[in-house]
């Protein structure tokens, strides 16, 4: 099948797209070993190194993340597809040995390949004497129901995870504390996405499913996985935003004088003049319900190649969550100016 994609052999596709992402950083990423990515400058020995492994093609998540704030080491898989436990436990190696001997911090998205992996090589790096401990990440409501949190996938709300534990390491804190307030802030993030046209696999060019073209599905997962609905017509922007911040607001229980983290995620091929159309509805719906957004964050971050669509993610915030929020970052694609 022809697709419209600039693509050269689809087999060393995301070697090659990481390569290219390395390059074009190469102030402050580095590739070593079987293709892991890490910081050019590492944090000061003695602090928390933050792992992450995961698969490709949700471009600039997740190896755009690294940096000072944020991450330390990535380990890119195949295109949604988690990269092998033996080259997450080479990683593990290679942020014990950068951080001194210090205590890691892996993070993983709640997703079966990236659990799996991820617990192979955690268990191989405990076999070699090496202080690893994993944290969770789930936020998308619409894959498990309230009450069933730590069922549901990993989406665009990781990102508030990656950057309170990265700000956290930058600190100088315990893995034990980073460990503990990253859970904190997992468990009180909440996401919900919308889709109006499924990406193609790049390797193999089927889309990942199927919509007509007057119509959206609300609770897509982060690789094309289906919702628990059925598609419904086209609707206008607000009122698309008035469906899903009505969810994730319940959800998460939010009520008047709550302080939240916000961003809207765009999927791919959505423009930011829509993204933006979102957030202006969003806003007025936190204004009336008193609810305050604190320093928002609209764009690509997690997409899925050109899915059309976006997802809404909020974090319930107290005063650490938002100092941890507004925290220096510079990374390639998340930059947070002291």
């Amino acid at each position: 099948m022809i697709m419209k994609k600039f693509l050269n052999d689809p087999e060393t596709l995301a070697q090659d797209e990481n390569e290219g992402l390395v390059l074009a950083h190469s102030d402050m990423l580095e590739m070593v070993g079987d293709g892991i990515i890490i910081r050019k400058k590492p944090k000061e020995k003695g602090k928390v190194q933050i792992v992450f492994g995961q698969g490709s093609g949700h471009e600039p998540g997740l190896n755009g993340l690294i940096g000072y704030g944020m991450h330390d080491v990535e380990v890119p898989g195949g295109i949604f597809a988690c990269a092998g436990g033996d080259r997450i436990y080479e990683a593990i190696k290679i942020a014990w040995d950068m951080s001194g001997k210090t205590p890691v911090l892996a993070l993983i998205a709640n997703h079966e390949g990236d659990v799996i992996n991820n617990g192979i090589a955690i268990d191989m790096a405990r076999d070699e004497g090496i202080d690893v401990e994993s944290v969770l990440l789930y936020d998308d409501i619409a894959s498990a129901p309230k009450g069933e949190e730590e069922k549901r996938r990993g989406m665009g709300g990781m990102v508030f995870g990656f950057k309170i534990a990265g700000a956290l390491a930058e600190d100088g804190k315990s893995r034990d504390e980073v460990a503990e307030i990253t859970r904190q802030t997992t468990a009180l993030t909440k996401t919900l996405a919308v889709a109006m046209k499924p990406c193609t696999h790049p390797q193999t060019g089927q889309p990942l499913f199927g919509l007509a073209d007057d119509e959206l599905i609300i609770g897509p997962g982060v690789h094309g996985e289906a919702g628990p609905e059925g598609p419904m017509k086209i609707i206008t922007a607000d009122a698309v935003m008035d469906i899903v911040a009505g969810r994730v607001l319940e959800d998460g229980e939010f009520k008047k004088g709550d302080d939240t983290l916000v961003l809207i995620n765009g999927c791919g091929s959505t423009t930011l003049m829509e993204m933006f159309l979102l957030y202006r509805r969003l806003h007025q719906i936190l204004e009336e319900k008193g609810i305050r957004p604190f320093r928002p964050l609209v764009g690509n971050y997690i997409t899925t190649q050109e899915m059309a669509g976006f997802s809404l993610s909020l974090c319930k915030a107290d005063d650490e969550i938002k100092r941890l929020w507004a925290a220096p970052a510079d990374t390639p694609y998340l930059k947070v100016m002291a």
